[in-house]
């Protein structure tokens, strides 16, 4: 049976308080144990509060305290486990309590005789709560599933802006409706269709925790989708040339400012590091002296998973060339030292005063005023192209991911290099591909000229049909060159048929080159390759070359 009843709380006697006495009315458990006493007179303190209130309290059995009772009443009853529950009515009134009172009677009743759904019942709980309130949970969550501050403080905030945009109160307000006009008005103020989608993204993730969390029935976003950016893409990233690169690194050797914290050489390495490892600026920072294991075969650097944004350990192979000049600059610093440490919170900003420094140089190294004017007109180390796309220190990134790339690397190759978790983002974002590398495809093409006679038609169709797999069709294969063939992944029949000089260089560490097209037409010509850095400035008008070392 539920009951209901107010609190009382004993404080002491205000002081100046005067003591009165009071009659009142006998309680009911009071004429239980004396009929005849229907009037209690007792002893009471009168004061004024604070605010200039009257107030009276009855004082206790010993006189030097007052019994205060609460405002609102409460209700005690038994649940359907058994358990003594004590709630807050919410009202003084004793009428409206003794019906809540009832309420929660009857419902007790129901659900021991499994008339009220315990899913439901929660779902309307949860579904009271303020939208504040799941928010601020959905805060504890990231921070619990150890995300980075940054990472938590920026996905809540997308969330929060969009549930003030859509004045959701509860959780029935965020409808794909709503979020869809208040995506709609940001849209008109300007904003972009990758920014948008990321907003997207994170109200969808957290309406899809509301659902995994059970405080709602369903995922009322899960048909919200976002755009396609490649149709509005505000901020384009482009890669670095071999020559930018080369004479970028030999201006910053003697290049040294206070603005970037770092002397010349030191930011250099810096980016020589970031070109031959695609690593981010956190992760360089992250690095110490123990990361670099330059004895290897390969040689590597390692980031720990709790600094790499995949948060996996990432053993990243290097080239040996770069190895060996990394042998003598690390010397200087300890074991647990971090030689990046001091590299500037805004890498954006230290690559773009080297970028201007280093194109200031190559303008004045012009020998004719026409040559002059010429530089002037080129997009040669500028932060930002003619066509708007911007150099910032994670161009470095796309830089050794397009080299991979343009190297004729698998696609599983890249994508291990590159640390994805999709070839998708490997090719398609980063992997910039020159208008020279797109050209080499088209050397397969048939020319344009008089068309010859066919000759052995029957046999060449036989041969590279599905019909007949006969040693014509290794011929045939063979006669199509080794390097098509080594790009196929997984094929043993291909790799079967790769000509003795590729077995020859089957020991060599896995340490994917740079490799421009003028590198594989050279090379197709018969003329010597070069061997280098892949960081040094170019001899001729052909882009520089990034080498494979020796084995």
């Amino acid at each position: 049976m539920a009951s209901i009843y107010r609190r009382t709380r004993t404080y002491p006697v205000p002081s100046g308080a005067e003591i009165i006495e009071r009659r009142r009315k006998a309680t009911s458990a009071e004429l239980l144990e004396n009929p005849d006493r229907k009037t209690i007179v007792e002893q009471c303190a009168k004061w004024t509060d604070g605010k200039g209130r009257t107030r009276k309290a009855p004082l206790n059995a010993a006189g030097d305290q007052v019994l205060i009772e609460s405002g609102n009443y409460v209700i005690a009853y038994v649940d359907a486990a058994g358990k003594r529950r004590v709630i807050n009515s919410g009202t003084p009134d004793k009428a409206m309590a003794e019906r809540h009172a009832s309420r929660l009677e009857t419902d007790m009743v129901r659900r021991r005789n499994g008339e009220i759904d315990p899913k439901a019942e929660r779902y309307g709980k949860e579904a009271r709560r303020p939208l504040a309130e799941h928010l601020a949970d959905f805060r504890q969550y990231l921070q619990d599933k150890q995300n980075s501050a940054k990472h938590v403080d920026l996905i809540c905030s997308r969330v929060a802006k969009l549930v003030d945009d859509c004045n959701a109160k509860d959780i029935g307000d965020l409808t794909d409706a709503a979020v869809t006009a208040a995506i709609g008005a940001m849209k008109a103020r300007g904003a972009g269709l990758q920014t948008l989608t990321h907003y997207i993204r994170g109200i969808k993730q957290f309406s899809r925790w509301l659902k995994l969390q059970k405080r709602t029935p369903d995922h009322s976003l899960a048909a919200l989708a976002g755009f396609n950016a490649e149709t509005d893409r505000r901020y384009v990233r482009r890669e670095m040339t071999p020559d930018e690169a080369a004479y970028l690194l030999r201006t910053v050797e003697t290049y040294t400012t206070a603005m970037h914290n770092m002397p010349g050489p030191d930011r250099a390495m810096a980016y020589r590091v970031a070109l031959g490892t695609g690593f981010r600026a956190k992760e360089l920072r992250s690095l110490t002296s123990a990361s670099f294991d330059l004895d290897s075969d390969p040689p590597t650097v390692t980031v720990t998973a709790c600094y790499s944004k995949r948060r996996r350990l990432d053993v990243q192979p290097i080239r040996p060339d770069l190895a060996e000049m990394l042998r003598p600059w690390l010397a200087k610093y300890g074991r647990d030292e971090h030689p990046f440490a001091a590299m500037p919170e805004r890498t954006a900003r230290m690559l773009r005063d080297d970028l201007d420094e280093a194109r200031r140089r190559w303008r004045q190294d012009a020998k004719t005023d026409a040559e002059r004017a010429t530089r002037e007109r080129s997009d040669f180390l500028k932060h930002i192209d003619a066509d708007g796309r911007v150099l910032d220190f994670h161009g470095t990134r796309h830089t050794y991911i397009s080299g991979i790339v343009a190297g004729g690397a698998s696609v599983k190759t890249c994508q291990e290099l590159a640390r994805h978790s999709t070839p998708t983002l490997t090719i398609g974002r980063y992997a910039h591909a020159r208008l020279h590398d797109l050209t080499a495809a088209l050397d397969a093409l048939p020319g344009s000229g008089t068309p010859q006679e066919p000759t052995a038609a029957p046999e060449a169709l036989a041969a590279t049909g599905t019909d007949d797999a006969g040693p014509n069709m290794a011929a045939n294969r063979q006669r199509a060159g080794s390097e098509s063939s080594t790009n196929v992944a997984g094929s043993c029949e291909l790799q079967a048929e790769i000509p003795a000089a590729a077995a020859e260089n089957a020991d060599e560490p896995n340490v994917l080159p740079y490799v421009t097209l003028s590198d594989k037409r050279r090379e197709s010509t018969g003329r010597d390759k070069a061997d280098g850095t892949g960081f040094e400035p170019a001899v001729d008008s052909r882009p520089q070359r990034f080498s494979r070392p020796p084995p």
